[in-house]
């Protein structure tokens, strides 16, 4: 393969599969925001690129992580949830976004937007899986990528940090349009990234290459 990732076996998953009460409460935002946090372009570029109303979970395990959202993601979307677990509140979901803030994505991409963003996401196809596929988990050698370092990723940083990071020790992003080849080693995404993370792993479909997923280590 490649001198700078190794192959792995899949890395497990810290899952919080807390049991108690459950509850979800509607959370109406009135506040209307004009710009977006590249916070929140990481999280809503997706929507608009592949054209697709995903739902995004994040979790609130400190004061930190609900500030951000409350203050930077929530404004920007139709239908948020907040999920109580016993009384806690656990996470925050996101789905639908609002007319002005889709405007607000395509207006940054086309200018200024955090550049780790298109190429993320390069395709508009997300490829999702018909029928059973065989995964393998490449480790990337850190030491091995040349860092980038870009204004924009320290907040992103420090939002992985507080929310992703803390609840679970990693975010899994989903990628599209990447192909594991020598010249990903120059991925803006990868290289930002690497200035962070402790861990970055590609899960890559054995039987075309494709890399569907970008697991990042905090």
């Amino acid at each position: 393969m490649f001198k700078w990732i190794t192959e792995i076996d899949q890395p497990p998953f810290e899952f919080n599969n807390e049991n108690g009460e459950f509850r979800l409460k509607r959370l109406d935002s009135t506040v209307e925001l004009n710009e977006m946090s590249p916070v929140c372009q990481l999280f809503a570029s997706f929507d608009v690129i592949l054209d697709h109303d995903a739902l995004t979970i994040l979790p609130t395990p400190n004061d930190h992580a609900l500030e951000t959202i409350l203050n930077e993601v929530v404004p920007h979307y139709l239908d948020v949830k907040q999920i109580f677990i016993d009384g806690k509140l656990k996470e925050i979901n996101v789905r639908s976004l609002k007319k002005e803030s889709k405007k607000i994505v395509e207006d940054l991409l086309s200018n200024n937007i955090y550049p780790v963003i298109p190429e993320l996401y390069r395709t508009k196809n997300l490829n999702l899986p018909t029928e059973p596929r065989k995964l393998k988990h490449y480790l990337v050698k850190l030491e091995l990528i040349d860092p980038l370092f870009i204004e924009e990723t320290e907040k992103i940083h420090n939002f992985f940090k507080s929310s992703f990071f803390t609840e679970s020790g990693s975010i899994k992003l989903q990628p599209t349009g990447w192909k594991l080849n020598e010249h990903l080693k120059e991925s803006v995404t990868i290289r930002a990234f690497s200035t962070f993370a402790k861990q970055i792993v590609l899960v890559v479909n054995e039987e075309d290459m494709r890399v569907v997923g970008l697991d990042i280590y905090g």
